[in-house]
């Protein structure tokens, strides 16, 4: 209930700046900003690969139960419409439960830990701007980034059975997005965005109850997040 009261007063809010912000066109704003972002995260089952064979399954919680995702990003818009962006976020989901255990001769088991992405992302986004009135205050975007990401996986368990503490690799990374922006005042707009992120094969090395041999794994995720940004 208080949930629901606080995105209540919180729409209301954003709707009244829009309301008394002044009638400029966001397609002049130009120049620096900063924004920060936050919402939810939701993690594909991913698969751990070992020896050339993939021996289980990790599927996660999803939102609204554990997933998130947040970040922070230093940017520049330029008249064209282009708007390059290094953008540092984190994503974090608990596990559920282990899949298709090969070792175990299949099945499925409840399961333990968490996987967080840390990733320092170069992004260029395009804005389209100069959309008619009424929708003058909202302005579309699409693109995508290119950086790394540090792939963490800790406290994994099942039945009992502990894997290891914490199991760490640097990856490359992708993503893909696409959001709107509205025009709250001279200096603000919010945002909501969308995020298709990916990274290359992370490589663990032995983990701890399980036969040797390097674990592997790829990261999949969509995040659904509001932004707040600032104009400098």
């Amino acid at each position: 209930m208080n949930l629901q009261k606080n995105t209540h007063y919180l729409v209301m809010g954003v709707m009244g700046l829009g309301v008394i912000a002044p009638a400029s066109s966001f397609a002049d704003t130009l120049g620096p900003y900063v924004s920060g972002m936050g919402g939810v995260n939701w993690v594909a089952e991913q698969d751990l690969n070992q020896n050339d064979l993939d021996f289980v399954e990790m599927e996660f919680n999803q939102p609204l139960h554990s997933g998130f995702a947040t970040g922070l990003a230093l940017g520049w818009r330029f008249p064209v419409g282009l708007r390059p962006e290094v953008e540092l976020s984190y994503r974090r989901n608990t596990l559920t439960q282990f899949n298709h255990r090969v070792y175990e001769g299949g099945g499925s088991i409840d399961g333990k830990g968490e996987e967080e992405a840390t990733s320092l992302m170069a992004n260029l986004w395009y804005d389209v701007t100069n959309l008619p009135d009424p929708l003058s205050r909202f302005t579309p975007y699409v693109g995508g980034g290119l950086g790394y990401a540090v792939l963490t996986i800790t406290g994994l368990e099942a039945g009992g059975v502990e894997f290891g503490d914490t199991h760490r690799d640097t990856v490359s990374a992708w993503q893909l997005g696409t959001g709107v922006a509205y025009e709250l005042s001279e200096h603000w707009s919010m945002s909501l965005d969308y995020r298709y992120f990916k990274t290359s094969e992370a490589h663990f090395g032995n983990i701890q109850g399980l036969p040797q041999g390097d674990v592997q794994t790829e990261y999949n995720a969509q995040s659904l997040m509001l932004g707040l940004r600032y104009w400098l």
